[in-house]
């Protein structure tokens, strides 16, 4: 079965193209809606578009992922999973869509990445920047590089939303 994921943006997106796309035994297809190094993700009618695109070629399920930090256009703040999906399936306007899920990542899509070596849940960006003992503040493609240039692979065990999400996806099998 093919997969559609839509991600905020362009680390995410390589990140699930140049790591997982690979590991996986299942059809993958990604999206970061907007141009490059731009986020969209809050943009209804991109989000739709990106939908419609992923279902055209051949998609049966598609998960929209977001950070449990993503910034809110209403400068709202979320600490809470479930209010955070249910604010996003309002202002996206999802009820609609059957197939159609979406996956909390908290805090980023970095702390997948240090689960390679330790507990990442409620992990940022700057917490995987400090594991690397950045100097200066690296982007998240740079970060992106770190890892995949470390040949880690990922440790579900240790982030609760990574192991979540690759059970949905029924991956949890490949993941220790």
């Amino acid at each position: 079965m093919k997969i559609g994921l839509i991600v905020e943006g362009d680390s995410d997106k390589e990140f699930f193209e140049k790591y997982f796309k690979p590991k996986l035994k299942r059809d993958i297809l990604v999206s970061s809606p907007g141009k490059k190094g731009t986020c969209k993700i809050l943009n209804r009618d991109k989000i739709h578009r990106d939908i419609k695109m992923l279902f055209a070629k051949g998609c049966q399920e598609v998960y929209i992922l977001i950070d449990l930090d993503t910034q809110c256009d209403d400068g709202r703040k979320f600490n809470c999973i479930v209010e955070l999906k249910e604010w996003y399936i309002e202002k996206i306007s999802l009820k609609k869509h059957n197939n159609v899920y979406i996956s909390v990542v908290s805090k980023e899509i970095e702390a997948w990445m240090l689960s390679a070596w330790q507990k990442s849940d409620n992990k940022s960006k700057q917490d995987f920047e400090k594991f690397f003992k950045a100097k200066k503040s690296l982007s998240e493609l740079e970060l992106l590089k770190k890892f995949i240039g470390s040949k880690k692979d990922i440790k579900a065990k240790n982030n609760e939303f990574l192991y979540y999400f690759l059970k949905k996806l029924e991956l949890i099998e490949n993941y220790n």
